[in-house]
């Protein structure tokens, strides 16, 4: 009779929210994310041996989203788990894999300029320098506050400042992260379909390094800062799509080495018919000589770019090769030529997108700081077919192949001869359970 009667209040609760959802809970929403992915992985981010067996696992992100705005205050709450498929036993009581994605307050001093305080992703341009990575489960989300003006020229300024506990005395800190971190965002319309934006990224870290004094070693720390700066523009007359980016990086990076790096990346969309969607594109990436790495490993200029906390997966193919999230962000830079064709019909669509890879710095030949190789790095085809289920799902399939040489076998290890190959297939639902 108890259970009956808890029951009982349950679904008369449930009865009247929902009543009311049209009233008294006007702005406030309640929606969900499920997204398994099962995927097969055979040389992915790194090529494999011909005698290796592939890999197979399926992981999936649970997430719920609360929003609530009226006209001064909006609030977002994301609770989010993410695991892989029979990684936990079928009887378990406990969960060390949730977390919270975001949570943040946003107060509105007028109608344009807003203050964001708290956990909360940060999306600006293609997402080249700060993306959501919504294709890694876990997502990307940044504790921050963020000034944010809402108006023809748009302005974010943010600043964040990180702890991993509360301390008496001291700031150190001791996570893989920036330390502290202050950027500047802003865009605008120059003139019709001229977009243009600006970025100004500041990032501090904390570096451990031994200090010998009076036949005594101390262990030391110190703040060390870099700047990157640069922009987006982007061009749309007609059927055409240019963008152009361009950044530069300078400073420390977080070994505390003398930084200096660039990014350029070129592109255009073209909509050929109705259906077809043609794009081409270069990116640059610069990077450090092995050979300065060698002879002045402690001493020698960082020269590699880092796009720091974009999502890298957008970029540079599907199979992570170059991925910034890996020591590639440290290494011989990337150029990358790639071309795409699309195909879209009602609730269907087809991409084929091809790479071909080359380094932007030189590698040695057989440990011989003298001799070079190749900066041809490999070729890579991406298929990806999605499906749209209906309004809040879809599903994804995706098939990749890489075909590497022999500079990308002596950089990455595996056999370029081996069969690199990664195929997955996701489904995403989203529904919509209180608006």
């Amino acid at each position: 009779m108890k259970k009956f009667t808890s029951l009982k209040k349950i679904l008369v609760l449930t009865a009247f929210v929902g009543l009311l959802g049209n009233y008294a809970f006007a702005q406030f929403s309640l929606s969900g994310e499920v997204r398994p992915r099962m995927e097969y992985l055979h040389g992915y981010s790194t090529l494999t041996d011909k005698d290796s067996d592939p890999a197979g696992f399926a992981s999936q992100r649970t997430r719920i989203n609360f929003n609530y705005s009226n006209d001064r205050v909006k609030m977002g709450v994301s609770v989010q788990d993410v695991f892989i498929w029979g990684s936990q036993p079928q009887l378990f009581s406990t969960s060390n894999n949730v977390s919270v994605h975001q949570a943040w307050g946003q107060y509105f001093l007028t109608p344009s300029l807003s203050l964001k305080l708290g956990r909360q992703e940060l999306v600006y341009d293609d997402e080249r320098i700060f993306g959501a990575s919504n294709w890694d489960q876990q997502g990307r989300s940044h504790d921050v506050a963020l000034l944010r003006y809402d108006g023809v020229l748009k302005i974010d300024v943010g600043a964040a400042f990180n702890q991993n506990q509360q301390h008496l005395n001291g700031a150190y800190y001791n996570l893989n992260n920036y330390k502290m971190m202050q950027f500047v965002w802003l865009n605008t319309d120059i003139v019709d379909n001229l977009n243009l934006s600006l970025l100004f990224l500041n990032n501090g870290y904390q570096y451990d390094y031994r200090l010998f004094e009076n036949g005594t070693n101390h262990s030391m720390t110190k703040n060390i800062f870099n700047q990157t700066f640069g922009g987006r523009m982007m061009l749309t007359p007609g059927d055409f799509n240019f963008h152009a980016s361009a950044y530069y990086t300078m400073g420390k990076d977080a070994k505390d080495r003398d930084l200096s790096a660039f990014y350029v990346g070129l592109g255009l969309d073209y909509e050929l018919a109705d259906n077809w969607d043609l794009g081409i594109g270069w990116e640059h990436l610069s990077g450090t000589d092995q050979k300065d790495m060698i002879e002045n490993p402690d001493t020698y200029k960082n020269k590699s770019f880092n796009p720091f906390y974009g999502s890298s997966h957008k970029f540079n193919g599907f199979m992570d090769y170059f991925n910034a999230n890996d020591n590639w962000s440290n290494s011989v830079g990337l150029n990358d030529l790639f071309a795409s064709v699309q195909f879209s019909k009602r609730k269907f669509e087809v991409n084929l997108t091809g790479h071909a890879f080359l380094t932007a710095a030189s590698v040695i030949k057989n440990g011989n700081v003298n001799e070079t190789m190749e900066p041809y790095l490999g070729t890579e085809l991406d298929l990806t077919m999605a499906y749209k289920l209906s309004k809040n799902s879809n599903v994804v399939l995706g098939y990749s192949q890489m075909f590497g040489s022999e500079t990308l076998e002596t950089l990455k290890g595996g056999n370029k001869d081996a069969f690199n190959n990664y195929a997955y297939l996701m489904f995403t639902f989203k529904p919509v359970f209180l608006k």
